[in-house]
């Protein structure tokens, strides 16, 4: 699979992609989720070029996940975003999934982790290219574990940004959807003490749907609880991409003086479902060689998020 278009000749869509994987899950119950699910032996992959980065959706992308404060994101040509690649990455994502040979099981399609590599920034007007690879497929606990690797380049070929994403398929062994996720544990090296609350984040109950508008990603877990009780969330929860552009920005904002190009490197890690609404606490340390952050509730709230970031002098 290697192509600029769907089936349809239309350029990849988050919606449509979700939708027609959901109905080859529905239509292939007690099949998709069979043991022998595995990577494909072919290369998976998905390309798209001339990808124009428009401004006014770098800035409405920006007021959505509380960039707005950061000058460079409401400049005459702004710069995008650390995880603005991702709008089109879940769309190529999601359209390679929809096309995989065996179907994946209908169940809640959740965010794992991403690693981020920052390479060069982007502004508006500059046309990328970006490729997504289908890395790895594990079967885990009720469900499978997708890797994806994305790709960005300008259009003389310069590599900007590198991520590699886990996600995972939450059923069980009849393809029907599963509970919600469990919380995962804490990531390796994490400190257990020495954090300080940097910030509060109010998250409205149609933060999900903001978010939805600007980025296109209308998984139906973020959306209502009434789309995401079938799933197995008692409330919508914040994407997973909106909860990781939402910590660049505070990063890039309360750390590194507003400089949107000192963000280099981030990991961040979801160690379980951010419900909506809610009040939660970002928090930072800076023990050791790295710039630890989380994302917990208040008190002794649960941990959300947690991961680290590198700057562009380390």
């Amino acid at each position: 699979m290697n192509a600029e278009r769907g089936p349809d000749g239309k350029a990849p869509s988050p919606l449509r992609s979700m939708v027609r994987m959901m109905a080859r899950g529905i239509q292939a119950r007690g099949t998709a989720a069979s043991p022998d699910f595995a990577t494909p032996r072919r290369k998976v992959a998905l390309e798209r070029s001339n990808i124009a980065i428009d401004p006014r959706r770098v800035q409405a992308y920006a007021r959505a996940t509380a960039g707005d404060g950061i000058e460079a994101f409401g400049s005459a040509r702004p710069a995008a975003p650390p995880f603005f690649a991702a709008t089109w990455e879940t769309a190529l994502s999601l359209e390679m999934f929809a096309g995989l040979e065996r179907p994946l099981p209908l169940g809640a399609f959740v965010h794992v982790s991403t690693d981020l590599v920052c390479a060069r920034p982007l502004l508006a007007g500059d046309v990328v290219k970006c490729r997504v690879e289908l890395e790895r497929v594990e079967r885990v606990r009720r469900g499978l574990r997708l890797t994806v690797l994305a790709r960005n380049w300008l259009g003389a070929g310069q590599l900007c940004s590198q991520s590699t994403s886990v996600f995972q398929v939450r059923s069980d062994a009849h393809g029907l959807p599963a509970e919600a996720p469990r919380p995962a544990p804490p990531v390796p090296d994490v400190p257990e003490s020495g954090w300080v609350e940097l910030v509060r984040w109010d998250l409205p109950g149609g933060a999900g749907r903001r978010y939805a508008r600007v980025s296109g990603d209308y998984n139906p877990i973020h959306l209502w609880g009434v789309t995401a009780r079938p799933f197995g969330f008692r409330a919508p929860i914040l994407h997973g991409y909106a909860t990781a552009a939402r910590a660049a920005h505070t990063l890039i904002e309360h750390c590194l003086h507003g400089d949107a190009a000192a963000l280099r490197r981030m990991h961040i890690h979801f160690r379980a479902p951010l419900p909506l609404p809610s009040c939660v606490c970002f928090l930072v340390n800076d023990q050791g060689p790295r710039r630890w952050f989380r994302v917990a509730g208040p008190g002794e709230g649960p941990v959300y998020a947690e991961g680290s970031c590198g700057v562009a002098d380390e």
